[in-house]
This record gives C-alpha cells, structure tokens and sequence, in this order.
C-alpha cells in the first residue's frame, strides 16, 4: 500500500482544521474529511496525544452516510483499518472527529492505499450552520445516564441538538464548541466567588485551534473569516457564566454587555449572516440578559435573533453529569429547526 499525506489528496474538510506539515489535524467537534473511495482497502496513519482511559479522541467511520465503527485513539501515532471489502467499490467515506477540542487531538498523517486505487473530492450541501457553544453544542455525557462521570467516549456530536438541527433543515453543521467555556467566566463550583477566565470564548473563537496551537507550542493562527460562506450562525452560551453570575446583578450586567459585545464582532465578521441567539438549554438563569442583548445588537441594524428553548421535562431523562439527554436534544434540534423555518433564516 501507498501511502499519500491528506494536503496531496483532493478531499473535503468540514469544520475548523489546522494543516502541519502535511497533516490534517481536526480541530473541534464533528469535523471531518471526506472523499470518495475506490478500492478494496483504506487505512490511515493517525496520531493523538492518548488521553488516558476517560479523555481519549475518538472518531467515528462512516460509509456512504452509515456509520461503520467508531473507536478511540491510542496515544502516539498509529496505523487503523477505516474500510475494507472483498472486491474493489466506490464509497463516500467519512472519518469525522466526535471528541472535542480541549482533549486529545486528532492528527491524520496519512492514508494508504493500493497504487490503483482513488480518492475524489465529495460536494457539501448548499447551506451551512456555524454552532457556537459549550458542552450542550458538543453533546457532551448525551449518551451516558444520569449519575455517570464524564467521558470522552460518551458524548456524540452528531447526536446533539446542533447537528441534528443541521440535519432536520438538510444543511452542513460546523461547530465550535468547549466544553464549560463562557463569555465572562468558565464554569465555577458553587462556592466560588471569582471567575474562572482561564479559557474564554471571545479569546479561542477567533483562532483557527486555539487548544492545538497552546498546547503544541505553536503561533496561534487566526482563523479565515473571509474564507467562511455560513449561511447562519446559532449561539448557545451562557450556560457556564450563570454558575459565576448566579444572581448578582453587577455580574449578570457584565455578562450582558460581554455577550453584546461578542455578538457585534460576529456580526462584523459575518456581515449580513444572521445571527440567533440561544437561550435555555439547561437553566434560564441569563435568559433575560441574552435576550437584552440580542436586541441591543439588533437596534444598531444587524440581523440578530433571540430564540427561547422550552425547559426540559422530567421525562426526558438525563446524561451523565445532568446534561441533556438524547431524548433532550433531539426535542432542542426540532424546536430550533422548526423556528429557524418559520423565520425563513436559511
């Protein structure tokens, strides 16, 4: 077998990725590269930093839209069997990174191939949403059960409000997603009184990996705005700020006025892309300030909505660590899918 460095095959990359020397790094949840194959056999070269038993990178295999096998990373660089058959096909093929970006990473070195075998770059769909959110946008515990821990082998993307939201309106979904991340502040336990701004959001949003390039050493390299054609953004934040703000009115109005001010350099970003403005998800304890600040953004004539998810109920269950359920999610992606058609948004 042959083997050939992604940056020399003509395939498809959905989401954030960085390019190194050759290699493919998929950077935050449920991006991907994609390509169809023909052949009999494909393997990959990937590398990975391991994670231990509970933090390693996984990612999913997916044939002609099927999934085939979903499997963790070792740590260091290894050799995978994405597909085989007893006899030469074309499939679409699509490796898609589930994990998200704060654990280990995903580096695809290469792929191998027999000599007459081929790759052919697949078309994306005509439109596109960008998701912007912390560990409800990742899926993150969506299929363990309430009382687990967390584990990276236990949150699915592809089964999380945003995706299947994406889904539901035949659009591609691309997320930027982290988990306990907020505006003012990650999340804190209850007994703390200070912020947490260790890893914020207007701080990683505009680099291409920021986890990555911190991690490796790198320069951070900010991201392309003018190479990204989204035909609509979707924020799902403040969930991990409430556990900061609580209810001090001095920090929920710093909050307001970071969250305003991180919408408008969206806005100035994505020029005329619309922009909504989540609520709800797990608490609604800064519902009333996003919504302030939607309108705020709004008034100075950009196209920023503000949309409400109902609560959830008790028969919805939960995921590990009193995340949203699968039950839950797939409730969140018909509501929101549902209002983004009657707004005729996409």
């Amino acid at each position: 077998m042959i083997g050939y460095y992604p940056e020399e095959l003509n395939i498809r990359v959905s989401g954030r990725a960085v390019w190194q020397n050759g290699a493919l790094f998929l950077s935050h949840s449920a991006a991907y590269a994609e390509f169809f194959f023909e052949g009999d056999c494909l393997e990959a070269d990937i590398a990975s930093e391991g994670g231990g038993e509970d933090f390693q990178a996984w990612v999913g295999v997916f044939v002609n839209d099927a999934e085939v096998k979903r499997f963790a990373l070792q740590a260091g660089e290894n050799r995978y069997r994405l597909w085989e058959s007893d006899r030469k096909q074309n499939v679409k093929i699509r490796l898609v990174k589930l994990s998200e970006n704060q654990y280990a990473y995903v580096s695809i070195r290469k792929f191998f191939m027999d000599s007459d075998a081929k790759i052919t770059r697949t078309e994306g769909k005509e439109k596109r949403i960008q998701f912007i959110g912390d560990s409800i946008t990742c899926g993150f515990g969506n299929e363990g059960n309430a009382g687990d821990g967390f584990k990276t082998g236990t949150e699915n993307p592809l089964k999380a409000y945003a995706y299947l939201t994406a889904q539901k309106l035949s659009a591609e979904a691309t997320l930027i997603a982290w988990s306990g991340i907020g505006i003012i502040s990650s999340y804190v336990d209850p007994d703390v009184e200070v912020p947490n701004t260790g890893v914020l959001v207007p701080v990683v949003y505009p680099h291409t990996d920021y986890s990555l390039q911190c991690r490796m050493g790198w320069e951070t390299q900010e991201f392309d705005f003018a190479s990204d054609d989204c035909n609509l953004i979707v924020i799902n934040l403040g969930t991990n700020d409430s556990s900061y703000t609580r209810n001090h009115e001095d920090r929920k109005n710093a909050f307001c006025e970071a969250y305003q001010a991180f919408v408008t350099y969206l806005c100035k970003q994505y020029k005329n892309v619309p922009v909504i403005c989540t609520a709800g998800a797990m608490n609604s304890l800064l519902n009333q300030e996003i919504a302030t600040a939607a309108q705020k953004v709004r008034a100075e004539g950009y196209p920023v909505y503000y949309m409400e998810f109902t609560p959830a109920e008790p028969e919805d269950g939960e995921g590990a660590v009193g995340h949203p359920s699968l039950v839950r999610h797939e409730k969140m992606a018909g509501q929101l899918a549902g209002w983004i058609t009657e707004h005729h948004l996409l």
